[in-house]
């Protein structure tokens, strides 16, 4: 009885609850590609700062047991060559991290544009049923 006299009972079956989930998925969805995204540029930001930490201390080793300047001076143009190499893969890996994140965020917006289209669509020809009838 109380379903009948509630006008609001129906809004609350499991099946709307689906409904509501597939409305959302597409923020879900971003929310994914965010979280991965981040997790990734940072997992690539800490390697890079480990190995620049690593490198630095290494060539502050090498340069200490090093007596002749122009030897130092090779070392120190060799180890900047490395750091400017590194630096770049670095940019690239985190260049590419972004593409694919705005390809994903592409694709989640195309597909939830083509699902909006289609529901509209259905609405409408909903109504223009129920005014014909």
């Amino acid at each position: 009885m109380y379903a009948a006299t509630n006008p609001f009972a129906d809004f609350f079956k499991p099946e709307m609850s689906k409904e509501i989930e597939e409305l959302f998925k597409p923020m879900k969805d971003l929310a994914e590609v965010n979280t991965k995204t981040v997790e990734t540029l940072v997992s690539l930001q800490k390697a890079y700062i480990e190995e620049l930490a690593n490198a630095s201390v290494e060539q502050f080793k090498t340069l200490c047991e090093c007596k002749d300047p122009k030897a130092a001076l090779d070392l120190q143009v060799k180890f900047y060559k490395s750091v400017e190499a590194k630096m770049a893969e670095a940019a690239e890996k985190g260049t590419a991290t972004v593409t694919e994140a705005k390809e994903a965020y592409v694709a989640v917006m195309e597909e939830s544009a083509k699902k909006v289209t289609e529901m509209a669509e259905e609405t409408a020809k909903k109504v223009s049923e129920l005014k014909v009838a």
